[in-house]
C-alpha cells in the first residue's frame, strides 16, 4: 500500500520544487513557474506563471521541453519551452525568468501558435499574496500614461479593481516597495479572493473583451514582466522570522461566547438511494444534519426525495432542504409542489433555502442575466408553504456568485453559499492555502449581510418591519469540499477518470485521502473564529462520502475493500459533530501550518488539531500535561477505514507537555480535564 494513498487517494506524487536564490532574493521553481517569491525572507509576491485558458476556461498543464536552470551566487535563470494542447490546436511559449542579487526580476515569453488556438486567455498571471496587499495603498500607472494611487479594498471587490495596468508599486512591509511592470498587453487587476484562492491576480487580456479569441501561427506575440524590489531597510534591522513547519505551538485561552458550528452533509437528492444501505455506519456519525438539495432542472424526482426520507429516517438524521427554481417570474407553483412532494414522503424540513437555478451560473458584474423571481417573491411564497420555519437564500454556488448577485437585505431568515479549492490551481499547496482566504470571505460577505436598508410596499408587509437590520442573520456555509460539485464557468465539472489533481472535477482523490481531513479541520478552526452559523461538508456516499462504494472511476486500494468502508473525512465530520453547540475555546497557533479547534465538552476541554503540511510538525502545547490522544494518520488509516468504531473508541494516555508529533496531514483529538 503506498504511503502516498493514504494521504492524498492517489499514488501520483507531485514533482519536487526547486528554490532558486540570488542572495537575499529567493522563488521556488514549481512546474514552469516561481512561487512565494521572497526578498530578505519576505513574501513580495505569491506567484508569477504564464497561464492558457481555453474557451472552457480549463487550464492546460503545460509540456515542458528544454528546461536549463542556472544559479550563481548573484543570479539565478530559468529557460525553457512550454506546449499546450487543446484537442487538436496546439500552441508553443518559449519562457525565461532572470533574477539578481540586486532586487530585479523578469520574466519573459514568446508565444507561437502552431495550429489555430482558440482561448479566452493567454499570458502571464501575477498573483500578490494577502499580507502586505489586501487593505493596502498601491501606485498604479495605467496604460494610457496616467498615475494614481489607490486602496485595495478589504472587502472582496465583485469585480476587476483595478483597470489597464501598465506597472504597479505596492509595500509589503515598511522601508520595502516593489515596482511591477507589465509589457506586451494591457493587464487588469482581479480579486481572487472570490474563489477563496489566497491571493490577488493581475492578468493580461481583459475581461471586458470579446472572447475567446484566437491566436494565429503567423502572428508570433511577446509578453514580458519586469519587477524591481526597493530595500530601504538597515541591513543590521532585525530580519522577520519565517516560521517553518517543524515545530508549532499551540496556546489555549478562555472559553468564548461563540459556539462551535452546527454540521451538516450535503446530499444531492439522487444520491440518496445510493445511500440507504450505508445508514448503520451514517447513524453513527454522531448530530449531524442532511442539507437534501432537490434540483427538478437535473433530473431530480419524487423518487429522489422518497429515497431521502427513508435514508433519514434509518440514520434518525434531520434533513435540511434546498430547492432550485426554474421560473422565470412566479416561483410560488414549483415551491409550493416541492412542499407537498417533502409532505408526501415525510420530510419535515429543518429550513428551506431556495436559489432560482440560474443563479448557479457566474455572470460578469453589470452582464445581463436572464429573468428570475425576486427574492422577495421567493421569500413570501416560501414562507406560505413552509410556515413556521426558517426560509434561506444567497447563493447555490461559490462566493464569487453570492458577490456578483448580492441577496436583499433582509430578504432572508438566513444566508448561505458554498466553496471550493480547485476554480484556479489544483496542486495541493494552493488547496491549502485557500484556507488563508476564508477571513476575508466571512468578513465580505457579513458587509453585504448586515447593512441597513429603509423598507417599503410589498416588502415591507412581508418583512415586518419599517426598517429591517439584518446585523445578526445566520451565515451558513456549504457544502464543501476538495473537488466541485457545480461549475459555474462551464457546462459542468471537469472529467476526471484518472483522478488525477485537476481543477474543478467533482472527483478529486484527495477526498478520499488525509489531505482532506486536515482541509476540513483547518476550514472548520477558521470559520467557527468568525462566528459561522453553520458548516456543510462531504457527503453520505459519491466523490464527496464520507463511506467509501463503488465508482466509475478507479480509486486506488479502496476499490480492494469493502464497500463502507469510511474515508478519514468521516472521523472529521464524527469529531465535529461531537462538538456542534458547545462552547468554543480560544485557540492559537504560532504557525499557519496547523490548524486547531476546540471546545468544552462537560468537564474537560476538547481540541482537534490537523498538520495542514505533507512533513511532519512537532507540537507543543501550553499548559496542557496528561491527555488522552487519538490521532488519524498514515500509520492509523487502515484501522480507521476498515474497523471505524473501534479505531474512535481508542486512545492513548500521553503526557504531551513535552510535545506531540504529527505526521504529514495528520489529525489529532486530544481532551484533558480542566
Amino acid at each position: 500500500m503506498s504511503r502516498a494513498v493514504f494521504l492524498t487517494g492517489t499514488s501520483a506524487i507531485e514533482a519536487a520544487k526547486q528554490t532558486l536564490s540570488a542572495t537575499s532574493l529567493s522563488a521556488e521553481f514549481d512546474h514552469g513557474a516561481l512561487r512565494w517569491i521572497r526578498w530578505r525572507g519576505v513574501e513580495i509576491l505569491r506567484a508569477l506563471t504564464f497561464l492558457v485558458r481555453t474557451p472552457g476556461w480549463g487550464t492546460p498543464e503545460p509540456q515542458i521541453s528544454g528546461l536549463n536552470i542556472q544559479q550563481s551566487d548573484d543570479t539565478f535563470e530559468v529557460s525553457y519551452q512550454a506546449h499546450y494542447t487543446n484537442g487538436s490546436e496546439q500552441l508553443r511559449v518559449n519562457i525565461r525568468f532572470t533574477g539578481r542579487s540586486d532586487g530585479a526580476l523578469s520574466a519573459s515569453a514568446r508565444i507561437a501558435a502552431e495550429t489555430p488556438f482558440a482561448t479566452n486567455r493567454t499570458g502571464f498571471v501575477v498573483l500578490y499574496p494577502l499580507v502586505g496587499f489586501a487593505g493596502s495603498a498601491v501606485q498604479v500607472e495605467h496604460a494610457e500614461g496616467a498615475s494614481e494611487e489607490l486602496t485595495i479594498p478589504d472587502a472582496i471587490s465583485p469585480g476587476q479593481p483595478i483597470f489597464n495596468i501598465r506597472a504597479m508599486t505596492h509595500r509589503p512591509i515598511k522601508h520595502l516597495s516593489v515596482v511591477t511592470r507589465f509589457e506586451g498587453d494591457t493587464f487588469e487587476a482581479e480579486d481572487h479572493r472570490n474563489w477563496s484562492d489566497a491571493s490577488f491576480k493581475i492578468y493580461s487580456r481583459p475581461i471586458g473583451l470579446p472572447y475567446p479569441y484566437h491566436l494565429q501561427p503567423e502572428q508570433v506575440s511577446h509578453q514580458s514582466v519586469i519587477i524591481h524590489i526597493s530595500d530601504n531597510a538597515i541591513p543590521s534591522d532585525e530580519q522577520p522570522v519565517i516560521k517553518t513547519a517543524a515545530s508549532a505551538q499551540v496556546a489555549v485561552g478562555a472559553v468564548t461566547k461563540q459556539v462551535i458550528p452546527a454540521i451538516g452533509l450535503g446530499l444531492s437528492a439522487d444520491e440518496s438511494a445510493d445511500a440507504i444501505a450505508h445508514a448503520p455506519q451514517l447513524a453513527q456519525i454522531g448530530p449531524v444534519h442532511l442539507l437534501l438539495r432537490y434540483d427538478p432542472a437535473a433530473q431530480h424526482k419524487s423518487e429522489h426525495l422518497a429515497a431521502a426520507s427513508q435514508l433519514a429516517s434509518r440514520t434518525h438524521l434531520p434533513v435540511a432542504f434546498e430547492l432550485l427554481l426554474t421560473a422565470s417570474h412566479d416561483p410560488a407553483p414549483e415551491i409550493a409542489q416541492a412542499a407537498q412532494l417533502l409532505k408526501d414522503v415525510g420530510i419535515a424540513p429543518l429550513s428551506v433555502a431556495i436559489f432560482p437555478k440560474i443563479d448557479e451560473r457566474s455572470f460578469q458584474p453589470g452582464e445581463t442575466r436572464p429573468p428570475s423571481p425576486s427574492d422577495v417573491d421567493i421569500y413570501r411564497e416560501a414562507k406560505k408553504a413552509f410556515p413556521a420555519i426558517p426560509i434561506g437564500g444567497g447563493s447555490p454556488a461559490f462566493f464569487t456568485e453570492f458577490n456578483r448577485k448580492r441577496p436583499s437585505i433582509g430578504a432572508f431568515d438566513f444566508i448561505t453559499h458554498a466553496t471550493t479549492p480547485t476554480v484556479h490551481a489544483a496542486d495541493d499547496a494552493s488547496v491549502i492555502e485557500t484556507l488563508q482566504s476564508l477571513p476575508h470571505i466571512i468578513r465580505s460577505a457579513r458587509q453585504i449581510i448586515c447593512a441597513e436598508k429603509q423598507i417599503g410596499g410589498s416588502e415591507k408587509q412581508i418583512l415586518g418591519s419599517e426598517k429591517q437590520i439584518a446585523r445578526n442573520v445566520p451565515y451558513r456555509i456549504g457544502p464543501i469540499g476538495i473537488g466541485a460539485r457545480l461549475n459555474p464557468y462551464g457546462s459542468g465539472p471537469v472529467a476526471n477518470p484518472d483522478s488525477a489533481r485537476v481543477g474543478l472535477a467533482a472527483n478529486d482523490p484527495r477526498q478520499r485521502g488525509l489531505f482532506a481531513a486536515a482541509w476540513h479541520v483547518g476550514y472548520a478552526a477558521t470559520i467557527a473564529k468568525h462566528g459561522v452559523d453553520t458548516l456543510v461538508l462531504g457527503a453520505p456516499t459519491g466523490p464527496f462520502g464520507v463511506i467509501s462504494t463503488q465508482q466509475r472511476y478507479a480509486r486506488e486500494w479502496w476499490d480492494t475493500q469493502e464497500e463502507g468502508s469510511v474515508y478519514p473525512l468521516f472521523h472529521v465530520v464524527a469529531d465535529l459533530a461531537s462538538g456542534s453547540g458547545k462552547p468554543r475555546l480560544e485557540v492559537a497557533s504560532d504557525s499557519e501550518k496547523l490548524a486547531v479547534i476546540g471546545w468544552q465538552e462537560g468537564k474537560e476541554n476538547v481540541l482537534l488539531m490537523a498538520n495542514l503540511a505533507s512533513e511532519p510538525v512537532n507540537v507543543t502545547l501550553a499548559d496542557v500535561g496528561v491527555a488522552q490522544v487519538r490521532i488519524l494518520d498514515v500509520a492509523h488509516s487502515e484501522q480507521a477505514a476498515l474497523s471505524p468504531q473501534h479505531f474512535r473508541q481508542e486512545s492513548d494516555v500521553r503526557d504531551i507537555g513535552q510535545g506531540l508529533t504529527l505526521d504529514a496531514y495528520a489529525v489529532a483529538r486530544i481532551h484533558y480535564q480542566r
